[in-house]
């Protein structure tokens, strides 16, 4: 159900439990993502308030985020590639880390 079966896909109704599972999935990373912003805020600020908000920040700013990519591809389909599912996007995430580490590895010498 991946790349072939959204090769042809053009409307809203052409959408299946695949697509939808795929989004659902994007839009709870991001929130979750989103949510590790109350880490900094638990060292930044003492109220419990100013932690809370900050962390309803980072999930409102993931879940949109979210949203905004998968309203792109539902509106085109064939020019903006659908968002990834999750072990794919943990697959790309820890090469990106693991270049960047490697990289300030390289630049500080070992």
């Amino acid at each position: 159900p991946g790349a072939a079966a959204m090769a042809g896909r053009t409307a809203y109704s052409d959408l299946n439990r695949f697509d939808v599972n795929r989004l659902m999935t994007n839009a709870a990373m991001k929130a979750a993502a989103g949510s590790l912003v109350f880490i900094p805020a638990c060292i930044v600020f003492r109220g419990r308030g100013m932690r809370s908000l900050c962390g309803g920040l980072g999930i409102g700013f993931g879940a949109g985020v979210a949203w905004a990519q998968s309203d792109m591809w539902l509106r085109n389909p064939n020019a903006v590639e659908m968002p990834e599912d999750l072990f794919t996007e943990a697959a790309a995430m820890q090469a990106s880390l693991s270049a960047r580490m490697q990289r300030l590895q390289n630049m500080f010498g070992k």
